[in-house]
């Protein structure tokens, strides 16, 4: 199950999509199966994915918060329209988290 609140659901789009360009470009320029056979260029598309996820959710966190004034009772409401996370991570600190994953992939990819 996938938890998300505002926009945070990108995350995962972006990684997937990255993923996938990344598959079509290396298949394309290495030759086929080598992006399957190899760990590094997975980690590019973390990298890629962690910069688009950290520049997309610093601009979707600078969002002000809208007042919403109801007319029967007079009661204000704030609308918060900052808040976009994946599993409970904001969207700005995913970029951070998949850059240190792409260390991890990479560094395995060497030790291999």
């Amino acid at each position: 199950m996938i938890i998300w609140n505002g926009l945070g659901y990108l995350v995962a789009v972006i990684v997937f999509g990255m993923s996938f360009a990344m598959n079509l470009i290396f298949n394309d320029i290495c030759g086929d199966g080598y992006y399957d056979n190899h760990k590094w260029p997975f980690s590019i598309s973390l990298i890629c994915s962690a910069i688009i996820c950290w520049v997309l959710g610093n601009h979707l966190k600078r969002r002000a918060e809208h007042v919403v004034i109801e007319k029967e009772t007079g009661m204000e409401l704030v609308i918060n329209k900052s808040n976009h996370s994946l599993f409970f991570i904001p969207m700005h600190y995913w970029g951070p988290l998949l850059f240190g994953i792409s260390l991890i992939v990479f560094a395995f990819d060497l030790l291999q």
